[in-house]
C-alpha cells in the first residue's frame, strides 16, 4: 500500500505540474493555426541552404506545435518548393525551442539543473541543422507521398492526422475571412464595388458579418485548443504514471547497472521517450523526476530524441513521408542524438 502511496504523490505532482503549460500550448498553437498561413511561412524562407536552415529553426521557435504538429506543415512546405533542409530543420526544432517548451524546461530545471535546459536548446537546434542538411544531401528525389483525397481547397488537415469536419472551411465563412482580408488591402472605392457598403460601414461594431467572423474563430481556437489539450493529457497521465513507477519500483541493481554505463542509460531514456511519445510541452517534467534514478546525460537524451521522433509521429510521418525517408530520418536523429549525449560533459 505504501508504493501505491508514493507513487501516487510522484504522479500528481508531476502532472500538476506539467497541466498549465499545455493548456498555454494548445491554445497558442490554435491562435497560430488559425491566424498563421502557410504561405506567409513560406514567404520567409531565403534561397541560401545555410540561410533557409536558420530560418527553419527560427520558424520553430514562433510556431509553438507538438512534436507531430510540425510534420502536416513540414509537408507542405515541401510541396510548395521550400527545400528539404528547412523543412526538416523546422521540423525536429519547434517541438524543442517554441517559447511554451522553453518555458517549460526552464521551469522544470531552473532549480535543479539549469545546464539541461541550455543542452537541450543548443543540441536541439544543432541536431536540426545536422540532420536537416544530411538529408537533404541523400535524398534529391520526391519525398513526399501525395494524397490527393486530402489536397484541395477544403484540405484541413490537423497536426493528429485527423480533419475536423467542422472547422473545414464552408463558402460563407471563406466570405468572411475575404472580407476581412479585403478590409485590409483594398481601397475604399474598390471595397464598396466588390461588397455594396463601404470601410466604414464594415468596420462598424454591430456588423452581422465582423461579428460572425469573430465568433468562429473564437470557436475554432476553443474546439482547436480543447481537442489537442485532451490528446496530449493522456500521454501525459502515461507518462507521468510510467515516470513515479520507475522511481519507486526500479530495484536498485538495475540502477547500478545504468549509472556504470553511460551509454546504456542513454540508450534507455532514449527508448522511453520514443515508446512513451509524450508532447514536448510536458516532457520536461518527466525528465526532472528522473534525474533521481538516471544520469544527466542520459536524461538529455530523453529530452532531446523524445521531441523529435516517437511511435506516435513515427506513424505521422510514415502517413505522409515515404517510407525511406522516414526510416532515414529516424536513424539519424538516433545516432545524433547519441553521439552528442555521450560526448557532452553535463
Amino acid at each position: 500500500m505504501e508504493l501505491v502511496y508514493n507513487i501516487a504523490i510522484i504522479f500528481l505532482s508531476i502532472f500538476f505540474e506539467s497541466l498549465p503549460f499545455i493548456l498555454f500550448g494548445s491554445i497558442l498553437s490554435a491562435i497560430i493555426e488559425r491566424y498563421v498561413s502557410n504561405d506567409t511561412i513560406v514567404k520567409l524562407i531565403p534561397k541560401n541552404t545555410f540561410l533557409g536552415s536558420l530560418v527553419g529553426v527560427v520558424l520553430g521557435f514562433f510556431i509553438p506545435a507538438c512534436d507531430c504538429a510540425v510534420i502536416p506543415v513540414s509537408k507542405r512546405l515541401v510541396k510548395k518548393g521550400v527545400p528539404l533542409n528547412v523543412a526538416i530543420s523546422f521540423m525536429l526544432a519547434s517541438p524543442i525551442i517554441n517559447p511554451v517548451v522553453l518555458l517549460s524546461t526552464y521551469y522544470a530545471f531552473s532549480n535543479t539543473n539549469m545546464s539541461l535546459f541550455w543542452f537541450r536548446l543548443v543540441f536541439g537546434i544543432g541536431i536540426a541543422l545536422i540532420v536537416g542538411s544530411i538529408m537533404k544531401l541523400l535524398f534529391k528525389d520526391e519525398v513526399v507521398k501525395s494524397n490527393s483525397h486530402a489536397e484541395g481547397h477544403h484540405e484541413h488537415a490537423d497536426e493528429h492526422g485527423c480533419c475536423h469536419e467542422e472547422n473545414c472551411c464552408h463558402h460563407e465563412e471563406e466570405l468572411d475571412e475575404n472580407m476581412l482580408h479585403d478590409l485590409k488591402t483594398l481601397s475604399n472605392h474598390d471595397f464598396k464595388i466588390f461588397y455594396g457598403i463601404s470601410k466604414e460601414e464594415c468596420r462598424h461594431q454591430d456588423n452581422p458579418t465582423l461579428r460572425k467572423c469573430f465568433k468562429n474563430d473564437v470557436l475554432f481556437i476553443l474546439k482547436h485548443a480543447a481537442y489537442d489539450l485532451f490528446d496530449i493529457v493522456k500521454y501525459l497521465i502515461i507518462g507521468a504514471l510510467l515516470a513515479a513507477s520507475i522511481q519507486v519500483l526500479l530495484p536498485q541493481t538495475v540502477l547500478n547497472l545504468f549509472e556504470h554505463n553511460k551509454i546504456l542509460s542513454i540508450l534507455a531514456l532514449m527508448f522511453f521517450a520514443y515508446f512513451l511519445s509524450l508532447c514536448s510541452t510536458s516532457d520536461s517534467f518527466i525528465g526532472k523526476s528522473l534525474l533521481t534514478t538516471f544520469s544527466e546525460n542520459a536524461v538529455l537524451g530523453y529530452l532531446l530524441l523524445g521531441p523529435m521522433i516517437d511511435i506516435k509521429n513515427t506513424i505521422v510521418l510514415l502517413g505522409n513521408y515515404k517510407k525511406s525517408f522516414t526510416v532515414t530520418l529516424i536513424l539519424l536523429i538516433f545516432i545524433t542524438v547519441l553521439i552528442s549525449c555521450t560526448l557532452v560533459v553535463i
